[in-house]
Formats: C-alpha cells, structure tokens, sequence
C-alpha cells in the first residue's frame, strides 16, 4: 500500500504534464486506495488538529464554491465539465487521511520523482524542439503547465539540497538535474516560470543565512552553473525573445489598443472580466460562462479579431469573474490562509515538510498571476498531491516527536 502511495506521487511529480493521463491516472489510484480506510474516517478527523481541519475545510470551501454559483450560470453544458476541476479539491480529503492512517511519509518518493523529471522532461522538450523547432517545447499537454511543472520540481530539489545532509556526488546529480529542469521550463517559453526562480534564489539564502551549516558553496556552484549556460547557450536569446516580445505587446495593448497578441489579449480578457464581475458581484457570471460574455461583445463590433477563451489566463481574476466575491474569498482561503497556517503550526518539526509546502504554494500563487491553473485537471493534480505530501509530512514527524 505505501508502495503504492509512493509511487503514484512520483509518477505524477515525472510525467504530470509531459504523459497523457497520467496525472488523472496516479490521482485516481490515490483516490481509491483512500477507501480501505473509509471504516477510520471518523476516526481521523477527530484526531486532526484544528489547523488541519480548517485546511481540509477550506478544499471543501473551495469545491462548494464551483457548485453554489451555478446560480448564475448559463451554458450548463460547460459548466457540468468543468465541475471535476472544482471536486478534485474534496477528493484528495480522503487521501490526506489514508496517509496519516498508514502514519508514513512519502516525502522522499516526492523527491525522487522531482530529481528523475529534470533530464526526462528536457529529452520530453528536446525531442519536441527537434520536431517542432518554431512552437515551446511541451510534452502532450499545453506547454504553459510543462514548463510550470518543471520549475516547480527545481524548488522541490532545492529544499532537498538545503535541507538533507548529501554527498558532494549526489549534491551534483541534483544539480545538474535542476539545471535540466530550468532548461526544459526555458524552451517551454512559459512567462510564468521566470518570475518564480527568483523568488526560489530568495528562500535559500533566507535559509542559508537562517541554518548556518550550509556552506556558501553549496549555494554557489548551481547559480554559477545556470549563468553560465544562460550566458553562453541559445537560452539566453529565447528569454530575450520572449522579454521584448512581452513588452512591446503590452506598450502596444496600452498605446495602440492593440490586443491580438499573447500578452495583449491577457489584458483584455482582464479588462473584460472586471467589467462582467460588477455585473455579478457576489456569485458571478457563473464557472464556464465567461467565453460567452467575450462572444457578446464581438458580436457588438467589439474586440474583434480576439481569440475567445473561457479562461482568462489569472486565477484570481477567474475566480471573481467566475464566482464572485465568493469564489475569490474561497480561492485565497484555500490556496493562502488556511495551508500556510497549517505548515506554522508544528513549529517543532523539520524544516523540509514546511519547505516543499511553502515552494508549493509560492509557487500556485504566482503561476495564478497569468494562468488559470485551477481550470487545468493536472495543476489540479499536481498541486494537491504535493500540498497534502507536504502537510502529511508534518503531521507524521511531529507525531513521532510527539512520542
């Protein structure tokens, strides 16, 4: 059973968004294993602490908010497909359970899996690049979430290396992973991904400064290593690329009112949305409703030309469109308040568990700024699957410490 736990997790954090179904696969597995401790249900919650209550009360919070705004909803149809994206966040209650019920950490499986993706998911883009040399590198789903993923594993080796005593030989393995991961999240030309490495250099030397065992030169050699390649490899020209182009399409959108562009139709899609959210303030235009609102428009003469999305390429921006003051309340609770009480609350315990559910959720609240991650099934995945590996971590040492 562990086996089985462990397993799912690290086929999730190597092939999520690079291998079709896999994250719907590993999830659901996850899922029905949790039902052979359906008889201890009770059981547990009465066990849990009141910081992990509110935390699976906010997932709870989060998936009722999809379901009390059909309220306003129109297009039923799509509304019914996107309800999985809102119940994946009840579903995975039982599967925090199920872990604390077999008391182990699959921590290390997470870890793994996060060193074997860096050269799996750079040979998945090379490959790609070879075949497709004008389009981002990806696996088989859209190239935004390949490149998140990728990134976010590089945060997950970071914790490894600053938290775990290592071989200089397995420091390096791990290094020269995190620099496949960060190549791979490079040609995946994915904006998102750039803002967060920064803030990953920002929590090691908070770390290092905080832990003074770590020496300079574990932190040195892999920022030394990546301006290298960034300096001296064709990564350089796409990041350059990719900057110029963005700033030009937002003077364009701004100046010009040029919005048929990537970065451009961002901005108008989040103009639009705030104008359709003072419409709905309270439960919004309903989940799935929002491509019909730009259809509206055009049909009016206006924003012609656009590309239509139901997405608006900002999570905090879906959720207000989308559900109101209810939906964007529920989101922040569930992705900021309630986990981040969590991980604080076993202060005792050891800074790894804390560490990966801090990357983690740094990590979602920045790609949330332009992409709507919660309307993709295997962020979804991914997200919670790490989020509770993080949370169950802290729950099953500090019970042990407790002892």
């Amino acid at each position: 059973m562990v086996f089985a736990i462990g397993m799912s997790v690290l086929l999730l954090a190597v092939m999520g968004t690079s291998v079709r179904h896999v994250s719907s696969t590993m999830f659901a597995i996850l899922f029905l294993l949790s039902f052979s401790a359906i008889r201890y249900w009770k059981q547990l919650y009465l066990s849990l602490s009141r910081a992990e209550k509110i935390f699976l009360f906010s997932l709870l919070l989060y998936m009722l908010s999809g379901f009390i705004t059909v309220y306003n909803v129109d297009d039923h149809e799509k509304y019914f497909k996107l309800l999985e994206r809102y119940l994946r966040f009840a579903l995975i209650i039982p599967v925090y359970l199920l872990i604390i019920r077999k008391n182990i950490s699959v921590l290390n499986y997470l870890f793994l899996g996060a060193v074997i993706s860096g050269p799996f998911m750079l040979t998945v883009a090379l490959i790609h690049i070879m075949q497709y040399p004008d389009v981002p590198a990806k696996g088989y789903y859209h190239h935004i979430i390949f490149g998140q993923l990728a990134m976010l594993n590089v945060g997950i080796m970071l914790v490894l290396i600053l938290t775990r005593k290592l071989t200089r030989v397995v420091q390096l393995l791990i290094m020269l992973s995190m620099l496949c991961g960060i190549v791979a999240a490079v040609l995946s030309q994915s904006r998102g991904v750039w803002l967060v490495f920064p803030v990953y250099i920002l929590i090691a030397l908070l770390y290092v400064l905080k832990e003074k065992h770590i020496s300079a030169m574990t932190m040195a050699i892999p920022l030394l290593l990546l301006i290298l390649i960034s300096s001296v490899t064709p990564i350089s020209d796409v990041i350059e690329k990719r900057f110029d182009e963005a700033t030009t399409e937002v003077n364009r959108f701004y100046k010009e009112d040029q919005y048929v562009s990537s970065v451009g139709t961002r901005l108008a899609m989040w103009s639009i949305a705030i104008d359709v959210w003072k419409q709905y303030p309270i439960l919004g235009t309903g989940p799935g409703d929002f491509d019909d609102e730009v259809m509206a428009l055009q049909s009016q003469g206006d924003y012609l030309g656009m590309d239509i999305h139901n997405s608006v390429h900002n999570i905090y921006i879906q959720a207000l469109v989308g559900s109101g003051m209810l939906g964007i309340l529920a989101l922040l609770f569930m992705l900021l308040i309630a986990p981040l009480r969590l991980l604080f609350d076993r202060v005792k315990t050891r800074e790894e568990g804390r560490l990966v559910g801090i990357i983690t959720i740094i990590t979602f609240t920045i790609y949330g700024l332009t992409e709507s991650w919660t309307l993709r099934l295997p962020a979804i995945s991914i997200f919670l699957v790490y989020l509770i590996v993080a949370a169950s971590h802290l729950r099953v040492v500090g019970s042990r410490i407790s002892d």
